[in-house]
């Protein structure tokens, strides 16, 4: 090959490197899927390559809003179902950081700070100190459909493995590309609590393995409970669907791992209760039971 082709050949590289990855221009907005898309071979960590970066995202559906001690967002692309389709936005501007602003809506944004923080990759709103404070939205539609919840099995959201005493990591991140994603587990029974860096995780069982659920964000949870009224040990659920979220933290203890956080409780489906089974099943008997009596 000529010297000629080679340059034309890398400076062709370096565009498309640039535009896909966000180094974009005024009004250039980038996706969500161009945020997140980590190549897992290359960086295992799964970090963000626009990490560091202040850029214009597209946006995404809310599929759920938190007004914790820092509010957040949870936008997703419905256009990305099968992984790299969501991420968290993260306001320091006060409680009211994204007033008017409802699960359904699409919201973009602009000025946002991509920051890899405890292992997740968080679009940074707002924050007068910090790196994005002149950062905006937009709501551009209301009332979408929510995506559906991607559902994967235990094995594809792995629970971590105990390693020296108090440390827990996850094997690999092949969770990755579901961070921040809607997704539902199926048919798990809770078998651990009292898990995790702050003691509120919980971990499901079932053919396919183990993961850690945990429900600080669930709205439906009381205040100074650590699990939602439904999660206690032995409990069963026919599905749970939750935002996929991973933490992480280096020391003398170490953490790495992924955890499904509800939002509600209809993100629990229990088992029909076996008295109601019963009490259907004898009604059913009583009535088939009239009716012959009546057909002598």
């Amino acid at each position: 090959m000529t010297t000629s082709r080679i340059t034309i050949r890398l400076a062709t590289t370096a565009l498309l490197f640039a535009a896909w990855f966000g180094n974009a221009g005024p009004g250039q907005a980038v996706t969500i899927y161009q945020i997140q898309y980590t190549d897992l071979s290359a960086d295992p960590t799964g970090s963000s390559p626009c990490a560091g970066q202040t850029l214009d995202c597209a946006g995404g559906i809310v599929v759920n809003t938190w007004t914790g001690s820092q509010p957040r967002l949870v936008l997703q692309d419905p256009a990305c179902p099968a992984g790299w389709g969501a991420i968290q936005v993260k306001g320091f501007n006060g409680a009211n950081t994204f007033a008017g602003v409802s699960v359904g809506d699409w919201v973009s944004l602009t000025g946002v700070y991509v920051e890899e923080y405890r292992g997740t990759t968080f679009l940074q709103f707002g924050g007068t100190t910090g790196p994005a404070p002149a950062a905006a939205f937009t709501v551009q539609s209301t009332g979408n459909a929510l995506p559906p919840p991607v559902v994967v099995a235990l094995e594809q959201i792995a629970a971590p493995l105990e390693g020296p005493p108090g440390s827990w990591r996850i094997v690999d991140h092949r969770a990755e590309p579901y961070e921040s994603m809607r997704l539902t587990i199926e048919d798990v029974a809770v078998t651990e609590l009292g898990l995790g860096k702050a003691t509120d995780n919980y971990n499901v069982h079932n053919g396919n393995g183990d993961a850690w659920l945990s429900d600080y964000m669930n709205a439906d949870r009381g205040y100074s409970d650590l699990y939602h009224p439904y999660v206690e040990l032995g409990a069963e659920f026919v599905s749970v669907t939750g935002i996929l979220e991973q933490y992480q933290k280096s020391g003398a203890v170490n953490w790495d791992y992924y955890q499904l956080l509800t939002t509600c409780t209809n993100d629990f489906v229990v088992p029909e209760p076996a008295t109601c089974v019963l009490l259907l099943t004898g009604l059913a008997a009583l009535v088939g039971g009239m009716l012959r009596r009546r057909g002598r």
